[in-house]
């Protein structure tokens, strides 16, 4: 904006210098032709007055000319070599970063994610691919080493300093540009071991990059959402709903409209929202082209329905909406808990069409709507609707690079490692070779930093649950950094065997989930194939591996301890 003022400023200096010198020369010399005076007028620009001293009487304009041209020549000098120390003196603050993450991408989500590591101290750099500069002063003035690149450029990893950098993350709007800038950013890494992580907004090739690329981190923008919507709005703990441990719960989830976040949403739902005494939430999606979406979703989760129920309704006209969800409203049973996801092309038209169902329907303390942040959002003060933090809040490292959810998924991975590594030190001693050939060939036996991203996701899975674990032991305090152990002691201390089998189910459904929505299926054990014999119910499972599922939940207690010891409470 400044340099625009600026620049503004001299313009206008220039075209007033030029009429009122051509205007003055007119004045004093009428009959001379119009070069003449053009010519008079550019000598005032060299500091030149024209020869105008012998003369008596110097019309105004002119006058005011003689001042202001060489005014505008000078400001324009300075205006020049400001602009070139300026040049010169950010390549000089690229030319000496050093331990700098580098971001690519001047998009808003970019930006916001770049603001979030740049406040916790770090340096950062903004790469700009197609923004424009406008775009890179803006960055300059928010305290960014910003540089506009052609994403084709050659000399791409050199202008990022790739060497010198300690992360890299790929943020465009672009899918397939993210991919290609990181696999160029691979390239260009030829020493040392710079993480490289890339947003992929489709589910479908994030899920292929994790499996194919361990170089790379690939993250979800709205699977990050959906973990922490999940998290803040769990569908089994209403504020105003006393939960019975002893009581069956009817858990119900209706997602209007079919987008990138209601397909993260509903991914997550499938792989983490298995819960005490629910044996599936019933899921409905009512969006337009049912019969394709439907196909959709078979072909990207296959297994999808063993883990949840879902039942896909078709609404052609968005003014139909409300009437479907009144009308599956009216159908539920009373006991059921209920949330609605209401989403649309626009959130003014997700507020609208939620007042249209309060208007129709009333709602009890079981149901609850999440819409997006919007104008007349704020307008309501309706208790059962509550509204979604604005897309920015989500924007930060510690949601989209993992860092908090890893603090647990490491942990518990880690918790899993030397129990397995005392079982194999156990089979080594006693000469059981089977079982110390099959704990070697496990894929997962081996340290986090080791895990290919695929595996990661499924720990991080684990992490998610933990919380629902812990509100159906009948804690209120659900994060276990700051959970005091004598409580949690004290709630699987009253564990009874009844109870234990209900966890331990929870537990086996939790796992398999994870198994059937990264395309494992049943049968004989193989890894490699993807195929597990466990994959059926926990009733129908053997004795010992029913133990399996039991340890997982009396280990909590030694798990929250093991996390407390490794990521104490600030």
């Amino acid at each position: 904006m400044a340099k625009n003022i600026k620049t503004l400023t001299f313009c206008l200096g220039l075209i007033l210098s030029l009429g009122l010198g051509m205007h003055g020369w007119n004045q004093l010399y009428p009959a001379g032709p119009f070069t003449n005076h053009l010519y008079l007028t550019i000598q005032l620009f060299t500091l030149e007055s024209g020869h105008v001293d012998d003369v008596s009487v110097i019309p105004l304009s002119l006058e005011l000319a003689r001042y202001l041209a060489p005014l505008t020549t000078a400001s324009g000098i300075l205006l020049a070599l400001h602009q070139f120390i300026l040049i010169e003196g950010r390549n000089a603050k690229r030319k000496m970063l050093k331990n700098h993450i580098v971001i690519v991408g001047g998009n808003e989500r970019a930006l916001t994610l770049g603001r979030d590591l740049k406040s916790a101290g770090s340096k950062v750099m903004i790469l700009l691919t197609t923004e424009g500069n406008n775009v890179a002063e803006y960055c300059w003035n928010e305290g960014f080493i910003a540089v506009e690149v052609s994403e084709s450029a050659q000399n791409l990893t050199e202008i990022a300093r790739l060497k010198q950098a300690s992360r890299v993350i790929v943020f465009t709007e672009d899918d397939y540009t993210n991919l290609k800038l990181a696999l160029t950013f691979k390239a260009g890494r030829k020493e040392g071991n710079i993480p490289i992580a890339i947003n992929l907004d489709s589910e479908e090739l994030c899920h292929t990059v994790q499996n194919q690329y361990d170089f790379i981190y690939a993250f979800n923008y709205y699977r990050c959402v959906s973990r922490v919507l999940l998290s803040q709005y769990p569908l089994e703990a209403f504020p105003e709903v006393a939960s019975c441990p002893d009581e069956s719960t009817d858990i119900r989830l209706i997602i209007t409209h079919w987008d990138l976040l209601s397909k993260a949403f509903l991914y997550q739902v499938a792989k983490v929202g298995h819960y005490k005494n629910c044996q599936k939430v019933k899921v409905y999606l009512v969006c337009d082209q049912a019969e394709l979406v439907n196909e959709l979703i078979t072909t990207a989760y296959p297994n999808i329905r063993h883990c949840i129920d879902l039942e896909v309704r078709e609404s052609r006209n968005q003014e139909l909406i409300p009437n479907i969800i009144v009308e599956l409203l009216h159908s539920f049973p009373d006991n059921a808990l209920t949330t609605i996801l209401y989403l649309s092309n626009a959130p003014e038209d997700s507020f609208a069409g939620s007042a249209r169902v309060q208007e129709k329907c009333a709602l009890g303390h079981r149901t609850r709507m999440l819409i997006p942040q919007s104008p007349l959002s704020n307008s309501g003060d309706e208790k059962h609707l509550l509204i979604l933090p604005e897309s920015t809040v989500f924007c930060n490292a510690s949601i989209l690079l993992n860092d908090t959810i890893d603090m647990l998924a490491s942990t518990i991975h880690a918790n899993w490692y030397k129990a397995t590594e005392k079982r194999l030190n156990d089979a080594q001693e006693s000469n059981d070779e089977n079982t110390v050939q099959r704990l070697h060939q496990n894929p997962y036996f081996k340290p986090w930093d080791k895990l290919k991203n695929a595996q990661k996701e499924e720990n991080r899975a684990a992490a998610d649950h933990m919380a629902i674990k812990l509100r159906a032991l009948g804690l209120t305090e659900t994060d276990p950094i700051s959970l005091e152990l004598v409580h949690l002691e004290r709630c699987v201390d009253a564990v009874d065997e009844e109870q234990m089998e209900i966890l331990s189910g929870m537990e086996h459904r939790r796992w398999s989930a994870v198994k059937w929505m990264t395309g494992w299926e049943l049968g004989a054990r193989d890894n490699f194939a993807k195929k597990h014999p466990d994959l059926i119910c926990y009733d129908d499972l053997s004795d010992a591996t029913k133990q399996y599922d039991r340890d997982q939940v009396r280990g909590i207690t030694d798990l929250v301890k093991k996390i407390q010891s490794a990521h104490p409470l600030s």
